[in-house]
């Protein structure tokens, strides 16, 4: 997981999961009295919630908290296959629960206000 400083993409942390990229487009009934069957529309595309797990250490829970100050950050999620996903959103942290021989773990959640895929070639250049 990348964040965008203030001249370039900077390593933030390392992540044990990713959430789908994308959500199913709701839709509007728009069905007149007349017709024989219901009728719809598209409604707006959602822009889903990001939830990632990293592993909790104080080191990693403080830098992450730092972009948890309400303003708008942009994220950047690489993949195994060098594509990744652009997001642009607030933050906010929390410690996960957990019990005795469990990884201590927290969750970055993001509030997403544009959410982008990139190919391969469009994460090396925001990267460069």
């Amino acid at each position: 997981m990348y964040v965008k400083g203030a001249e370039k993409y900077e390593k933030l942390i390392s992540i044990k999961s990713v959430p789908a990229s994308g959500a199913e487009g709701g839709t509007i009934e728009v069905t007149e009295l007349d017709s024989p069957i219901k009728q719809y529309i598209s409604d707006r595309v959602d822009t889903p919630s990001q939830d990632f797990t990293y592993n909790r250490t104080a080191e990693k829970y403080e830098k992450v908290l730092t972009y948890c100050d309400g303003a708008e950050h942009e994220f950047l999620v690489k993949l195994s296959d060098g594509t990744g996903t652009y997001i642009k959103g607030t933050a906010q942290t929390w410690k996960n629960e957990f019990s005795a021989g469990s990884a201590q773990e927290a969750t970055l959640h993001i509030v997403a206000t544009q959410i982008v895929d990139k190919t391969s070639s469009e994460v090396t250049s925001l990267l460069a």
